[in-house]
């Protein structure tokens, strides 16, 4: 397993955590072990188990109980993934197909419901009733975040706290879970676990903001998937919401027209792109995305300096460095 830069610091409790997912991954059924090591298999930083150990090594959480918690935070992820490209229509995920088109989107929405079940399971018997409490609450999270973006796909009028409801609930709530979770492991104070929640919400809103802009500006190649994704589903995110307050009304409506169409022509998508990069929308998404980073960083200030202190604060200056 390629270790992410700043979880060396992490790379024997890393290294547990992707023998114990593995062992967790066993069933008598072939197409769970198919499907589910397909999609754990397509690479990723393993970044919310990542931020699950250093938060509970802050506290020096006992491994025994933390790396199975650290675990199931990626198994988590991972189904959230495999019913996102369902709804989404997905046919590529970090640059590779995605598992709803290799194994049909009844395999993938089963294996995702098993993936969330055995999480579950697990938090239950490592984790305990609180950390019980704060995943189940953001499962709920990510549902409505999902259902609530689907009701606001083509609408123009999306407000900026409507989006960032949105990306809280799918991006943002698991990252501040696993962050806190680490932290309640590790026997953290009420102080301690705000500041790390509020740590993980932070970079959950600039990892996301990022990767709007990232619709706008890149190509297959950088993310693995097709840029301009997002207008072709009718989603509005903010590179898009950023501009649009300043358009007049017949742009608004032009804007919407493409949004609202079951199939967009290339030509129509290539002119929301450009009504958008014209207007700077990629560059005023990226310097809310560094603003937010800031505030994590910030929020990190109860914490002596020690190396997970530090590995967090790359963390944060990786999401709005990254080209991918």
């Amino acid at each position: 397993m390629r270790i992410f830069k700043p979880f060396e610091v992490i790379k024997k409790e890393l290294e547990l955590a992707e023998a114990f997912s593995r062992k967790l991954l066993s069933s008598k059924v072939e197409l769970v072990l198919r499907a589910g090591g397909y999609i754990l298999d397509s690479g990723g930083k393993r970044v919310r188990p990542g931020l699950t150990i250093i938060a509970g090594k802050l506290f020096s959480a006992p491994e025994e109980r933390l790396i199975p918690v650290a675990t199931v935070m990626e198994y988590m992820h991972t189904a959230t993934l495999l019913h996102d490209d369902i709804v989404d229509g997905a046919k590529l995920r970090r640059g590779r197909p995605s598992a709803n088109e290799v194994f049909g989107n009844d395999v993938a929405v089963l294996v995702g419901d098993y993936m969330f079940a055995k999480a579950i399971y697990v938090l239950a018997v490592y984790g305990g009733e609180e950390v019980l409490k704060i995943a189940a609450k953001t499962v709920q999270d990510m549902a409505e975040g999902e259902l609530f973006q689907l009701e606001k796909i083509g609408d123009v009028r999306l407000t900026e706290d409507e989006y960032f409801d949105i990306i809280y609930r799918k991006t943002a709530s698991l990252l501040a879970t696993c962050c806190e979770c680490g932290a309640v492991v590790g026997g953290a104070g009420k102080e301690e676990r705000k500041a790390l929640r509020d740590y993980g919400t932070y970079i959950g809103y600039a990892f996301q903001l990022v990767d709007d802009a990232f619709d706008y500006v890149s190509d297959t190649e950088t993310i693995g998937k097709p840029a301009g994704n997002d207008i072709r589903e009718g989603k509005v995110t903010y590179p898009l919401l950023s501009v649009l307050r300043e358009a007049s009304e017949e742009e608004v409506s032009s804007v919407a027209s493409v949004l609202s169409s079951p199939q967009p022509t290339k030509e129509q998508v290539e002119f929301v792109r450009e009504f958008v990069l014209s207007r700077g929308g990629d560059k005023k998404t990226l310097s809310l995305a560094r603003e937010y980073v800031d505030r994590a960083k910030v929020s990190l200030s109860v914490f002596e300096d020690t190396p997970f202190k530090k590995a967090l604060e790359e963390i944060a200056d990786f999401i709005v460095e990254r080209t991918y």
